[in-house]
Protein backbone atom coordinates (compact mmCIF):
# COMPACT_ATOMS: atom_id res chain seq x y z
CA UNK A 1 0.00 0.00 0.00
CA UNK A 2 2.63 2.51 0.81
CA UNK A 3 4.53 1.45 -2.20
CA UNK A 4 1.83 2.50 -4.44
CA UNK A 5 0.96 5.56 -3.04
CA UNK A 6 4.76 6.56 -3.28
CA UNK A 7 4.63 5.54 -6.64
CA UNK A 8 1.81 7.61 -7.07
CA UNK A 9 3.28 10.37 -5.54
CA UNK A 10 6.45 10.31 -7.48
CA UNK A 11 4.09 10.19 -11.01
CA UNK A 12 2.78 13.09 -9.89
CA UNK A 13 5.64 15.23 -8.83
CA UNK A 14 7.35 14.03 -12.49
CA UNK A 15 4.17 15.34 -14.71
CA UNK A 16 3.62 18.08 -12.62
CA UNK A 17 7.20 19.78 -13.04
CA UNK A 18 6.75 19.40 -16.95
CA UNK A 19 3.50 20.96 -17.18
CA UNK A 20 4.64 24.40 -15.05
CA UNK A 21 8.17 24.07 -16.53
CA UNK A 22 8.89 27.25 -18.63
CA UNK A 23 9.74 26.44 -22.51
CA UNK A 24 11.00 29.20 -24.82
CA UNK A 25 11.59 29.13 -28.37
CA UNK A 26 13.09 31.40 -31.45
CA UNK A 27 10.83 31.70 -34.57
CA UNK A 28 11.68 33.56 -37.36
CA UNK A 29 8.44 36.02 -39.45
CA UNK A 30 9.95 35.13 -43.18
CA UNK A 31 8.23 38.84 -44.32
CA UNK A 32 9.97 40.85 -41.87
CA UNK A 33 12.91 38.24 -41.68
CA UNK A 34 13.16 39.25 -37.59
CA UNK A 35 13.31 36.49 -34.94
CA UNK A 36 11.42 36.49 -31.61
CA UNK A 37 11.27 34.58 -28.61
CA UNK A 38 7.90 32.85 -27.49
CA UNK A 39 6.91 31.18 -24.67
CA UNK A 40 4.23 28.93 -26.20
CA UNK A 41 5.23 26.21 -28.74
CA UNK A 42 4.96 27.74 -32.33
CA UNK A 43 2.43 27.44 -34.57
CA UNK A 44 4.21 26.22 -37.79
CA UNK A 45 1.84 25.73 -39.79
CA UNK A 46 1.54 29.69 -40.81
CA UNK A 47 3.40 30.12 -44.07
CA UNK A 48 5.56 32.81 -42.73
CA UNK A 49 6.26 31.45 -39.73
CA UNK A 50 9.02 29.21 -38.92
CA UNK A 51 11.44 27.88 -36.21
CA UNK A 52 14.75 29.11 -36.48
CA UNK A 53 16.36 26.25 -34.67
CA UNK A 54 14.97 23.41 -32.73
CA UNK A 55 16.11 23.87 -29.48
CA UNK A 56 13.76 24.64 -26.23
CA UNK A 57 15.12 26.65 -23.65
CA UNK A 58 14.46 26.81 -20.01
CA UNK A 59 15.17 30.38 -19.96
CA UNK A 60 14.07 33.82 -21.51
CA UNK A 61 17.93 34.47 -20.87
CA UNK A 62 19.32 31.60 -22.69
CA UNK A 63 16.81 31.95 -25.67
CA UNK A 64 17.94 35.54 -25.90
CA UNK A 65 22.11 34.34 -26.14
CA UNK A 66 21.01 31.47 -28.79
CA UNK A 67 19.29 34.21 -30.61
CA UNK A 68 22.58 36.23 -31.27
CA UNK A 69 24.56 33.43 -32.54
CA UNK A 70 21.70 31.97 -34.99
CA UNK A 71 23.24 33.34 -38.68
CA UNK A 72 19.00 33.17 -39.26
CA UNK A 73 18.37 36.00 -36.34
CA UNK A 74 21.37 37.95 -37.04
CA UNK A 75 21.62 38.83 -40.52
CA UNK A 76 19.13 41.37 -42.16
CA UNK A 77 18.52 40.55 -45.96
Amino acid sequence: MKRTIVAIILLLALFSTRIWAAEFYIVRDRTTQKCTIVDKPPVTNIRTITLATDAIYKTRGEAESAMRAIKVCTDLK
